[in-house]
């Protein structure tokens, strides 16, 4: 079955940030347009995914509506004197989800994870505290944060995040 996307602004059944043809537009003026290639299906299926990875961070601003499928488009938060609204998803956003689709289409075995036999540090020391990681914790087929392994959609996304993805995120507050 093909992969349709749906990137309806607030639709209770989008799937998506992006649409195959602003993808298409976007990759015409990058510099590494030649491996957003193959079918409409392995395209859409790239941005889809690319969606609900960016979808598990925790972001700034509130949900437009309760009944919105994905977490953009916001409201209620300002990035450079820019008040984020309902109408749009920022350009940062969808750069992020373009770039991601394209490293999932290239390199799609790049967020398969450990293989269970090594973890990612063997040793973390900072001052007095330590930390070092068993092997075995590393849970195949999992990765602690895309981030990890994307540390450069942090440049378009900081602004709007307010940490990693919330399945490994701790909210720090001062009282």
């Amino acid at each position: 079955m093909a992969a349709t996307i749906d990137a309806t602004l607030q639709g209770a059944s989008a799937n998506s940030y992006v649409t195959l043809a602003e993808a298409d537009a976007y990759f015409l003026t990058t510099p590494h347009d030649e491996h957003w290639t193959g079918s409409d299906d392995h395209k859409n299926r790239g941005i889809i995914t690319a969606t609900r990875y960016l979808d598990n961070f925790d972001y700034y601003g509130t949900r437009c509506s309760t009944t919105q499928a994905l977490k953009w488009p916001r409201k209620d938060y300002k990035v450079d004197g820019v008040e984020i609204d309902c109408t749009y998803i920022p350009q940062q956003v969808k750069n992020a989800t373009f770039e991601l689709a394209h490293v999932l289409l290239y390199n799609g075995e790049a967020l398969v994870g450990t293989t269970g036999t090594q973890g990612t540090y063997e040793a973390v020391e900072l001052g007095d505290l330590k930390v070092k990681y068993k092997d075995s914790s590393q849970t195949p087929g999992v990765i602690n944060n895309i981030l990890d392994i994307y540390p450069w959609l942090e440049s378009f996304l900081g602004p709007y995040m307010k940490s990693g993805a919330t399945n490994y995120a701790v909210t720090l507050e001062r009282g």
